[in-house]
């Protein structure tokens, strides 16, 4: 069988991440790559080897020998981009969030069923290792019945000198381009995913969030904290996120910004003490059960496993005739949870996902 032809729409950042997820993979290829940046397109073709290139993701979608594509670009464009390619005959794989508004996730699964084609948010926590270990633990009830989970975000510097780089980060800033909430949405997008998989549905959300100038004019929504309570079922969840350049996070990919995650249970408790950086100098996994604590060396802890990981799955399910995580209702919940959160710090009272339309 031959490889899945991929192709990139959009080659910033955080496509060197992707990348890592097609260089020598066996069943998959990158085969094309478009930018409106022609000097960055440049680089990215002779840094990957990469022959075709595209300036309009158009004619990269007439291309007939590309199987498959990753939306990787700003977030408004995400729906137009997606629905362009399903319509071409792609399978699909956007970068989350799916989209900024529930109406343009309506459209992308619409044409998604439409088109008979894999359409699959591309959330790359889902495909960590310790979190997909913690899951697995807590699935299992080795921490009996689930109660609660407690997430915890912390966005500091890497060093003297380091400053928010313009081009990677001004359009998030952007209400229109970004969507609006570089903490709730572009970021918070990753935990409130988490915190579905894995205690189900939520039923209403309660957030306090304070919105703050920082360089370059931008606003920044932090420091935040959101609570909320899962559907049928006394179980809580909460989300806190804070912001300080007094605060040194180690990180291996540039981007000074780290999570831990605390899931409790009636016999113990699992600690994911790390995702994106390395803030806290202990094991990725534990679990504290009956009386005695478990670490989990063994259990990759790199953040770029959750890429390789993420972007293996995409082909698998391609090839298996399954959808790989998330789909696209279960996107739209993820959209619908984080613009609850916003809505319910605007208006000072609990809000129910569904009201979001």
């Amino acid at each position: 069988m031959s490889r899945l032809r991929v192709g990139f729409i959009g080659a910033g950042a955080i496509t060197d991440l992707h990348y890592i997820g097609y260089q020598d993979n066996p069943t998959a290829e990158l085969n094309a790559i478009c930018d409106v940046d022609e000097d960055l397109l440049r680089s990215r073709a002779s840094n990957w080897k990469i022959g075709k290139t595209y300036t309009d993701y158009r004619r990269l979608l007439a291309d007939p020998e590309i199987d498959a594509v990753e939306v990787i670009t700003p977030h408004h464009l995400h729906a137009e981009m997606g629905i362009a390619a399903l319509e071409a005959g792609k399978h699909v794989s956007i970068q989350k969030p799916m989209a900024i508004t529930v109406a343009e996730c309506d459209a992308l699964i619409a044409a998604a069923q439409h088109a008979g084609k894999q359409m699959r948010v591309f959330e790359n926590f889902r495909f960590y290792p310790p979190l997909v270990k913690a899951k697995a633990l807590l699935d299992a009830g080795e921490i009996g019945e689930p109660l609660s989970i407690r997430i915890k975000c912390v966005q500091g510097t890497s060093g003297p000198g380091w400053e928010i780089p313009y081009r990677r980060w001004v359009w998030r800033f952007d209400p229109v381009q970004g969507g609006g909430g570089r903490v709730i949405l572009d970021y918070g997008y990753h935990l409130f995913s988490i915190a579905r998989w894995y205690l189900g549905p939520v039923e209403k959300v309660f957030a306090w969030i304070t919105n703050r100038p920082i360089q370059h004019g931008w606003m920044l929504d932090s420091p935040a904290v959101v609570i909320w309570k899962y559907a049928n079922a006394e179980k809580y969840g909460s989300y806190e996120a804070v912001t300080s350049d007094d605060i040194l996070v180690r990180s291996k990919y540039g981007r000074p910004e780290d999570e831990w995650i605390e899931l409790t249970g009636s016999r113990g408790f699992i600690w994911v003490n790390r995702c994106t950086s390395m803030l806290l100098d202990r094991p990725a996994l534990e679990m504290y059960r009956d009386g005695e604590t478990t670490q989990f060396p063994e259990v990759d802890s790199d953040w770029g496993a959750s890429f390789v990981a993420g972007v293996q799955d995409f082909v698998d399910a391609i090839a298996q005739g399954r959808q790989s995580p998330l789909d696209g209702e279960e996107g739209k919940a993820v959209l619908q949870f984080c613009r609850a959160a916003q809505r319910s710090a605007r208006e000072g009272r609990e809000v129910c996902p569904e009201e979001i339309e």
